[in-house]
């Protein structure tokens, strides 16, 4: 029984000194190319605490991000880092698109048979807790992720039916993906206010979190 104790005690101590070093060291979600990810049926490994510089200054064009280079990288991914109950972040790498200026993120949910947000770790994340930390080439972002619950809007920002369509064997067409679009906000810096011009986030068919 004491030796089981020590034993316990060691692994504690172990799994204690690993976590303080990867939150000083960081540790980014794996980095997949579209074949690769396809090999792995679109799972690749996440990540933890992401590392970088923190940008305070605000954003107004996001349209950088399609510029930031992405050596020997065929995708132009970004990393997300959301925070979990447990107090330790999941990071994943994504794909960003922008729009007018702003920045989206798209999920794409291929379990159809478990319900959106819950068939991705991440993204059930962001529905409890909104404010994550985004990585774009070497700099991080604080930033809160609002889901674009509106289908028109959502079908506008993407050019498509965000549903993945395909005939089964009975002959009918039954949706095997749909892709899901988030709003990209700076956090702790006001995008709406008194006299602004912009919609509200209801009008804009957004949904904000429970957090801000």
């Amino acid at each position: 029984m004491k030796a089981l104790k020590v034993g316990l005690l060691l692994v504690v101590v172990v799994l204690a000194a690993t976590l303080l070093t990867l939150r000083e060291t960081g540790l980014e979600p794996e980095y997949l190319d579209l074949d690769q990810l396809r090999a792995h049926h679109m799972i690749a490994r996440p990540g933890l605490w992401l590392k970088g510089e923190v940008v305070t200054a605000p954003v107004t064009d996001w349209s950088f991000v399609d510029r930031v280079e992405h050596p020997g990288r065929s995708l132009n991914t970004v990393l997300v880092e959301t925070r979990t109950p447990y107090f330790i972040p999941h990071s994943v790498r994504t794909m960003p698109f922008v729009r007018d200026g702003r920045l989206y993120i798209r999920s794409h949910q291929d379990r159809m048979d478990v319900q959106f947000p819950s068939d991705k770790s991440w993204t059930a994340n962001v529905a409890r807790d909104p404010r994550v930390r985004i990585k774009i080439g070497d700099k991080l972002y604080e930033a809160t992720m609002v889901l674009v619950a509106d289908r028109a809007q959502a079908i506008a920002l993407l050019g498509r039916n965000p549903e993945a369509v395909q005939k089964g064997p009975d002959g009918q067409d039954h949706v095997v993906g749909y892709d899901h679009v988030f709003r990209v906000f700076q956090r702790g810096i006001p995008e709406y206010g008194a006299g602004s011009d912009q919609p509200s986030l209801s009008s804009a068919g957004l949904v904000p979190g429970n957090k801000s």
